[in-house]
């Protein structure tokens, strides 16, 4: 169930075409070191997800559903991982509870299909966090606790692969923030530095020495513009109040807000408690607290960003309705799930007069969908109320099952919005002119899906975006792929007797200006796809 539908939606716009093409030319040229996007160098983020991808790429072929894989993959895991560890932890009821909850969640579920690398960083994440912990819980000295350890700095490694720093980090502010608040200094002598640092090293170093041989540029790029200017300056114009993630954790843990709160007012009583023994509870909720903290200061707020800090709440979550499984609080989920589910009906209902600035064609096409969502979750709700006559962790996982459904109903309908948000039926409407050798254009605009489904890159004109470095660094090789002006287009169209060029509908009557010829061959509610053509 966590798969289905992988594929049937369109790669939206931006992230998961640009985590899409990323790969793809990877696989193209043959260079595993350097990522390039639309022949440019790319230096925003590592290569872990760029490997996964094009290795599915080489395997399966180049799909929608290969696209997403790794972050479907990668999620799937983090659920298996988090059953486990709160097995480990607190018992087989609670490893069920906290996988259901998790598996179940709205927020978790819709990036765990959404081809970002949020997922796969949460994944990673997970591996340190869970490995610290029970690595912390095996006996002192232990070749249990060394394999723990070592667990977590190869899921720190996987993360600084995936994101970068962030993926040491924030685990590393967590810890210090724990031996700080409980002055527990016993936990920096079972760190196992020597043999954790070799692994970390072994699995990191490689790339960055090899990206940096290659480009000599690298390292002020990566870390400094990305690592460090992204998070304490607004270059990337992703801004947010304070609150910014606040709805999202709610979203993140219906419908079982009254536990999560619980827990996590539960857990700022016990923080400060010095007993001397290791508290997972105090080190998840450190976790989430921080980074969700973290986040929020950050001059660049996305929804995904939070993503890694989900598993933790979902095993705190599930050790609160352990606590309170057979009692009347349960009822809040009940009543909460219910909620939902009416609002998703209501939603379908009275979407056209909810959504008066959406296409009523798509709106129309989507709504059955989420429909049938929310009456999924009501059905399977009142089931659940009558089930935990007969065991409420049966009632709890049945919920679940119904939220995990009812997310995959609601992406599957999501491509209803195709054509405003992707280009796949744009440049599947063109195939008869996509010919090999041809010039095909990007004019005032770049529209990330559009290099994946065309299987080529494109000719940039009068945009540099996020593609600024790789053109500033590339002026000398960027003849005939570059075109800084409109005249500059102009003047390399009246010479084409074929040709392909994608413009945004907001520049089209800036092309109309220039007094060229071309006929329009398709469109879609944002951009124009046209051909030249040629006068008697």
């Amino acid at each position: 169930m966590w798969f289905w539908g992988l594929g049937h939606r369109p790669l939206f716009n931006t992230d998961e075409g640009r985590y899409a093409e990323i790969p793809r030319e990877m696989l193209v040229t043959g260079n595993w070191v350097t990522p390039r996007l639309d022949g440019l160098r790319y230096f925003e983020k590592p290569p872990l997800q760029y490997w996964t991808t094009a290795a599915a790429y080489a395997v399966f072929g180049v799909h929608d559903w290969t696209a997403r894989l790794w972050t479907a993959l990668s999620s799937y895991l983090t659920i298996l991982l988090t059953a486990f560890a709160a097995f480990k932890l607190y018992g087989s009821r609670v490893g069920w509870l906290a996988g259901a909850v998790l598996a179940g969640s709205f927020y978790f579920g819709f990036l765990g299909h959404f081809n970002t690398l949020d997922a796969s960083l949460a994944f990673a994440m997970s591996l340190t966090l869970f490995g610290y912990v029970l690595g912390q819980q095996a006996p002192p000295g232990s070749r249990a606790e060394l394999g723990w350890m070592l667990l977590a700095y190869a899921g720190a490694a996987l993360a600084v692969l995936t994101k970068g720093l962030i993926g040491i980090l924030l685990p590393g502010a967590v810890l210090v923030l724990y031996i700080l608040l409980r002055r527990d200094w016993r936990r920096l002598r079972r760190l196992r530095p020597v043999s954790g640092l070799a692994l970390f090293f072994l699995l990191t170093l490689p790339w960055f020495v090899a990206v940096s041989v290659q480009n000599h540029d690298f390292l002020w790029q990566f870390f400094m513009v990305q690592q460090f200017l992204r998070f304490l300056t607004p270059i990337s114009h992703r801004p947010g109040a304070w609150w910014y993630f606040l709805p999202l954790l709610v979203l993140a843990v219906l419908p079982w807000l009254h536990s999560a709160v619980r827990s996590l007012v539960d857990g700022t009583q016990r923080v400060v408690k010095r007993d001397g023994a290791f508290s997972p509870d105090v080190f998840l909720w450190l976790w989430v607290v921080f980074i969700v903290f973290f986040f929020s200061i950050s001059h660049s707020k996305l929804p995904s960003y939070i993503l890694p800090v989900i598993p933790a709440i979902a095993v705190l979550t599930a050790v609160m309705l352990d606590r309170y499984l057979n009692t009347r609080w349960q009822w809040a989920a009940w009543v909460l799930s219910l909620l939902a589910g009416v609002f998703g009906l209501l939603v379908g209902i009275l979407g056209p007069r909810l959504f008066h600035g959406v296409d009523s064609t798509m709106l129309q096409a989507y709504t059955p969908w989420f429909m049938a969502a929310g009456g999924l979750i009501v059905a399977f709700t009142i089931a659940a109320i009558f089930l935990r006559r007969k065991g409420y962790l049966a009632a709890v996982v049945a919920v679940a099952a119904a939220w995990l459904v009812a997310t995959r109903l609601v992406m599957l309908g999501a491509a209803a919005f195709g054509p405003e948000y992707s280009t796949r039926d744009l440049v599947h409407a063109v195939a008869a002119y996509n010919r090999p050798g041809m010039p095909v254009y990007s004019v005032g605009g770049y529209q990330q899906t559009l290099p994946f489904y065309l299987r080529r890159n494109m000719i940039l004109v009068a945009y540099q975006g996020e593609l600024a470095f790789g053109i500033e660094h590339a002026r000398s090789s960027l003849e005939g792929r570059y075109m800084a002006g409109l005249q500059d287009f102009a003047a390399a169209w009246r010479t084409h007797s074929q040709g392909l060029a994608f413009v945004p509908r907001p520049v089209l009557p800036k092309i109309k200006a220039l007094g060229i010829h071309y006929r329009i061959v398709a469109e879609n509610p944002r951009w124009v796809a046209l051909i030249p053509e040629k006068t008697s």
